[in-house]
């Protein structure tokens, strides 16, 4: 079966990449609009076929319900990639912005191709150390093309329709920050400031959501093959309500000290008013993709599509409609109408298809209170670390940690989660008694 998915996504990657080099001048010319990035672009094209082919072996060790090879290429990609960069930043001083872009791509592809041969290699060796019993019994391979379609397919469209509309949308917003009276430079600014700096700070938590969203799939698929419907449902309200208290926490946090962590991480761009109106969103945003991992992992890709496209409409909406009006503050509200939309749809979608209980006290009520406490007492903290004289980022990161820990004392103390299963959730293996 993995051979086979390898097959078919190398060959989709392929098809990819020669339209796209074929019209590549089509692409930066009348698409993007900037010629400057047709060397970025040209260098982008190579690395479709090997992130194709990563998401093939990525998906046979999560199906194995085996994370640490994925975990340790992604590793790997970032260190690459990151390396690249640092080292292009360095010796690219007094060249041009669009050379330099370019160098930065090479990292990038670099990393990508770094993700897919740390795969491959680990995935050789596990297959050497398995039984020869165990490889002499295969599927005939159009049995397994065949099964491999009706799964994918759904997926494949559902995927391209979003990602479509994601490129729609991301094209509009400097289009639409210029009809609102900006200058191109400053619509590319402010666009480079919440895509670059703000959400990634904002995304950053979300890998606890994206591991569960991932890890979920396979866990709830094995569930109801097994027609353990009770272990699925308990699977997914249990992932909810731990979204919950993520999105809660770090919301609140955000909320808190939404100057004060900008200018830590960028210290000569103001951020901080991006970082407080997207801390309203941190629930749907890390939600969203709790819930995308649960259809999945139910079957329910064409609901899932049809709440997706749902969700960018409004998003591309408000883009259009209010980014001329009241700039970038426009495009992070239609993001969180749009996640609170598609998480509303998805949610009764998820309760529609398993006939789960919502559990209102456990998922919004306790890990609610919990945020509203870790707010209340957030100035407090900060005030109580800056008597240390330490300097306004070690401040600032001591007063997050401390909230951290208040956080999850508290959610402790009032029952949201239990001291086995946050043992369960790090990972970390303890017998039984």
């Amino acid at each position: 079966i993995t051979r086979c998915a390898l097959a078919m996504v190398l060959a989709a990657g392929i098809m990819v990449s020669l339209p796209m080099l074929i019209g590549i001048d089509f692409i930066v010319d009348v698409i993007l609009k900037d010629r400057r990035t047709y060397y970025s672009m040209l260098l982008f094209i190579p690395s479709i076929p090997a992130v194709a082919a990563a998401s093939a072996l990525k998906g046979y060790f999560y199906g194995m319900q085996d994370v640490a090879p994925t975990a340790l290429s992604q590793v790997a990609e970032q260190v690459v990639r990151i390396g690249v960069v640092i080292a292009v930043t360095r010796y690219s001083g007094g060249m041009e912005l669009e050379y330099a872009c370019a160098l930065a791509t090479v990292g990038m592809v670099l990393g990508e191709v770094s993700n897919f041969a740390v795969l491959y290699v680990i995935y050789r060796f596990k297959r050497r150390k398995r039984p020869a019993a165990a490889r002499a019994k295969l599927l005939p391979k159009r049995t397994a093309i065949k099964g491999l379609l009706h799964i994918s397919l759904p997926v494949s469209i559902n995927r391209s329709v979003t990602s479509m509309m994601s490129a729609m949308e991301m094209i509009l917003i400097p289009r639409r920050l210029l009809a609102g009276g900006l200058g191109y430079k400053q619509s590319i600014e402010e666009y480079g400031k919440l895509t670059g700096m703000a959400m990634p700070l904002l995304y950053f938590p979300s890998l606890v959501a994206s591991s569960l969203a991932t890890t979920l799939v396979p866990a709830i698929s094995e569930a109801i093959s097994l027609r353990n419907f009770r272990s699925a449902n308990y699977r997914i309200s249990k992932s909810i309500q731990i979204t919950f208290i993520l999105g809660f926490t770090v919301g609140a946090l955000f909320l808190s000290y939404p100057g004060e962590i900008g200018r830590m991480i960028y210290p000569k761009e103001d951020i901080g008013y991006m970082l407080f109106m997207l801390s309203f969103g941190c629930v749907f945003i890390y939600l969203q993709q709790v819930l995308i991992g649960i259809l999945n992992g139910l079957g329910k890709q064409g609901g899932l599509l049809i709440d997706s496209i749902v969700g960018y409409g409004i998003r591309i909406g408000f883009v259009y409609f209010l980014v001329p009006l009241y700039g970038i503050k426009g495009y992070v509200w239609g993001t969180i109408a749009s996640m609170v939309i598609a998480c509303g749809l998805n949610l009764w979608l998820i309760i529609k298809t398993t006939g789960m209980t919502v559990d209102i006290r456990g998922w919004i009520v306790k890990p609610g209170l919990v945020a509203l406490a870790v707010f209340s007492l957030s100035r407090y903290m900060y005030e109580l670390v800056g008597l240390l004289n330490v300097g306004p980022r070690l401040v600032t990161v001591m007063a997050v940690a401390l909230n951290i820990v208040l956080a999850l004392v508290l959610t402790l103390a009032a029952g949201v989660l239990s001291v086995e299963e946050l043992i369960r959730l790090l990972g970390i293996n303890r017998k039984k008694r």
